[in-house]
C-alpha cells in the first residue's frame, strides 16, 4: 500500500516541478496575459488536488502541516467552477504556498519511503 502512496506523491512532486519550470522567469504580469501558461498550471494544480485525493487520512495523519482539504478543494474549484478562477490567486498558490508544499511533501515521501510515517 505505500508504494502505491508513494506514486502519488511523486505525482504531486512531479506537478510542482513542472509548475516551477512553466513559471521560471514569468512575471505575475506576463503570466495574467498568458492563456497557455495558465492552463499548464491549472492543470498540474488540478493533477496534484487529484493525487491528494487518494492519500488516505492514515497516512495525512504523517504531515498535518499539509493543508489537504484546501489542496482538494481547490482541485474542486477549477474542475467545477474554472470560468470564475483568479488568476491572481492561482499566481499566489504558485508562488507562496507550492514551496511550502513540495518540502512537506519531500518530508512525507521520506517517512513513507523508511517505512515510518
Amino acid at each position: 500500500m505505500r508504494k502505491n502512496i508513494l506514486v502519488f506523491v511523486s505525482d504531486m512532486l512531479e506537478a510542482i516541478e513542472l509548475i516551477e519550470e512553466y513559471v521560471s522567469g514569468v512575471t505575475e504580469v506576463d503570466f495574467s496575459r498568458d492563456k497557455e501558461k495558465q492552463d499548464s498550471v491549472i492543470r498540474r494544480l488540478m493533477i496534484i488536488g487529484e493525487a491528494a485525493t487518494r492519500i488516505p487520512d492514515d497516512i495525512r495523519v504523517f504531515s498535518p502541516e499539509t493543508q489537504w482539504r484546501s489542496i482538494i478543494g481547490f482541485r474542486n474549484v477549477a474542475i467545477h467552477e474554472y470560468a470564475g478562477m483568479s488568476m491572481g490567486r492561482v499566481w499566489e498558490i504558485v508562488q507562496q504556498e507550492l514551496p511550502i508544499l513540495k518540502k512537506q511533501l519531500i518530508d512525507l515521501q521520506e517517512k513513507l519511503q523508511h517505512n515510518s510515517p
